[in-house]
């Protein structure tokens, strides 16, 4: 999950402070961090900081300049003094949980978030739940993971990265239509993002397996079609699509479908034995013969010699 905007706090460091009137005008360090100037903002917060080290708007302010500076660490030092000083404003939290998060500290910021939780206003609430599920996810918590980016939906229409944690945990839980839902609506999003394609061919490709061993051949055909049109580099995709359309009899598809299976994996004994049946299905005895041929030379098997045997003295006995 990418490091939030500072922008997105911006609403929120314009809540009511407590700020002293002898302190310096603290809205020129808010215009700095508006304008992107976050150094200049902290340097403005400095001097005060030091000589009112209880000030918890300035420890917020120069929490979240470190953390759109990157400086993570010093983010996690500035925003903990906040916390320390019991802000009850969630850009505190979201942003320590951000810097933690930044650090691969997941729990450190699965802890912060929670602590936050109860001062965050419905606009925060979806970057808040987000984290937290992002979060889970990393920790490989997919369940968790699941119900926080549900709950973080409720807030805003989901983005890319919702969807594609989403799917990717229902996949890691075997929840595959679902997967499936999520993945479609990220690859919708990112039509060439490979990793979501890689994983809903594999989806594609796990129904449609069920689809054939209970005999539902187009349902089949359909699916292995999606996992090699999501997946193409991978052959099991398109022998098992000529597996469904052996079934259903469309022997030009079949070979077709084969004949990628070989381009991918040229030495492929099984595809070239499939291959050789679907010849013959068709009547074409030379190229079955050959096919057959081929298969047993790469995997020998009883079926390849059984096949080349009938082929061959049916060659010397034509009917």
């Amino acid at each position: 999950m990418k490091c939030l905007r500072p922008a997105a706090f911006l609403a929120l460091l314009l809540l009511p402070a407590a700020v002293s009137a002898a302190l310096a005008d603290y809205k020129l360090a808010v215009a700095y961090y508006s304008q992107g100037n976050y150094q200049k903002a902290i340097d403005e917060l400095a001097p005060d900081l030091e000589a009112n080290p209880t000030w918890e708007f300035g420890h917020r302010l120069t929490g979240l300049c470190h953390l759109a500076l990157k400086n993570n660490s010093l983010a996690i030092t500035s925003l903990s003094k906040a916390v320390q000083l019991k802000s009850t404003t969630s850009s505190v939290y979201i942003g320590l949980g951000q810097a933690y998060y930044n650090l691969d500290r997941f729990d450190k910021c699965l802890e912060a978030l929670t602590q936050g939780e109860s001062f965050a206003k419905d606009p925060e609430k979806y970057r808040l739940y987000r984290l937290k599920g992002s979060c889970h996810f990393r920790l490989k918590k997919y369940p968790e993971a699941i119900a926080e980016i549900n709950r973080a939906m409720q807030y805003k229409v989901g983005e890319w990265g919702d969807y594609y944690e989403l799917g990717m945990a229902f996949y890691h839980i075997e929840q595959t239509a679902e997967a499936v839902q999520a993945l479609s609506k990220a690859v919708a999003m990112k039509p060439d993002h490979a990793p979501s394609l890689e994983i809903l061919g594999k989806c594609y490709f796990k129904q449609g397996i069920t689809a054939l061993s209970t005999k539902q051949y187009e349902s089949a055909q359909q699916l292995f079609q999606k996992a090699s049109e999501s997946n193409p580099k991978d052959p099991y995709a398109y022998y098992n699509l000529a597996e469904a359309l052996l079934f259903l009899k469309k022997y030009p598809e079949a070979e077709k479908s084969l004949n990628q299976v070989l381009a991918l994996q040229p030495q492929s004994g099984e595809a070239y034995q499939r291959l050789g049946l679907v010849f013959e299905k068709q009547k074409k005895w030379k190229q079955a013969l050959g096919a057959y041929q081929k298969a047993e030379s790469i995997k020998p098997a009883a079926a390849n010699a059984e096949a080349i045997k009938r082929l061959q003295a049916a060659a010397k006995n034509p009917q």
